[in-house]
């Protein structure tokens, strides 16, 4: 079970590092017409990205 968390984890956090405006999108963009991320936006999207993948590694090699 901690592998799986572990792995949907990581694949959260690489998501969010390759395609942070993808997933601003799907957190808040969806609720505003024409509304663009800003660049801060963005790369708290990536930092949490790699915080997530590196949450990930320490579930799945405890």
């Amino acid at each position: 079970m901690n592998t799986l968390f572990a792995l949907i984890i990581i694949l959260i956090g690489v998501l969010n590092v390759l395609f942070p405006q993808a997933a601003w999108y799907l957190r808040a963009g969806w609720q505003f017409k024409n509304a663009e991320p800003s660049d801060a936006a963005l790369i708290m999207g990536r930092v949490s990205g790699v915080i997530a993948i590196l949450i990930g590694i320490v579930f799945l090699f405890p």
